[in-house]
């Protein structure tokens, strides 16, 4: 999936996008919650997803589920 955000530290405040995926298998992910794992491996928690106003751009079917599951969409 692809995903969108602000960086809150540039002082143009410039929108990145980022590939994402969902998934268990990743050392974040505690009795198997799903959580959002970014390109770079690194987990996203809800802080940075409000923070840095996160916004699904492109997801299939299927993730955009987890993410109604999730409380993110």
């Amino acid at each position: 999936m692809i995903l969108q955000y602000t960086d809150l530290f540039d002082e143009k405040k410039k929108i990145h996008r980022i590939k994402a995926k969902i998934t268990t298998e990743h050392s974040a992910s505690h009795y198997g919650q799903p959580v959002i794992v970014l390109d770079d491996g690194g987990a996203l928690d809800l802080f940075s997803w409000v923070s840095l106003g996160y916004q699904v751009i492109k997801a299939s079917k299927k993730e955009q589920q987890a993410l109604r599951q999730m409380g993110l969409i």
